[in-house]
């Protein structure tokens, strides 16, 4: 098994944990269950068709809406549930129920972005374009993109250096010229 499969399988499996502990007191309503389980849902889908660049693509698609699905949510429900909750009068269990859901909603939040980049990595070295998903600036990062044939502005030393094409201007000949300044 290759390390990329190993990676994205421990990928599903800490969010399916994380999105199971976050939804145990339900306060942040049904579709973060639902957005989170189908982001899931296609990252088995890459699983089982490692040989394709599609799958993998949709999941990463997915995978970064449902960051920002989970800011909204957060935003909109935690207020809520904190008033529900943190007052006076609550059973100290549905209080630490809800802490601890809330912790696990937050720490599935913080880690999704770091996920997100080693999905986008794994798309890249299934021999996805990174052309179909383009971050500006990004692609010009050293060993960012690991299969890329692109080189920078040195040259291997093995390889002899080309001659100049006639468009480009050599600056060689003004030192080479027999006219003297």
């Amino acid at each position: 098994m290759n390390p990329p499969q190993i990676t994205l399988k421990l990928i599903v499996f800490f969010h399916f944990i994380f999105t199971v502990w976050a939804s145990q007191i339900g306060f942040l309503g049904p579709s973060y269950v639902y957005m989170n389980l189908f982001t899931m849902s296609l990252g088995v889908w890459s699983i089982v068709h490692h040989e394709s660049a599609e799958p993998i693509f949709m999941f990463l698609l997915c995978h970064l809406f449902s960051i920002l699905q989970d800011i909204i949510l957060l935003g909109i429900y935690e207020p809520r549930a904190y008033n529900i909750y943190e007052r006076d009068g609550v059973d100290a269990t549905a209080r630490n129920e809800y802490r601890f859901s809330l912790g696990m909603s937050i720490v599935n939040l913080i880690i999704k972005p770091v996920t997100a980049f080693l999905i986008y990595r794994i798309y890249g070295e299934r021999g996805g374009s990174y052309g179909d998903f383009h971050i500006p600036g990004v692609g010009n990062l050293p060993s960012f993109n690991p299969g890329s044939p692109t080189r920078g502005a040195y040259e291997d030393i093995d390889t002899p250096p080309s001659a100049p094409s006639a468009d480009e201007p050599n600056f060689n000949d003004q030192y080479n010229s027999p006219e003297k300044h």
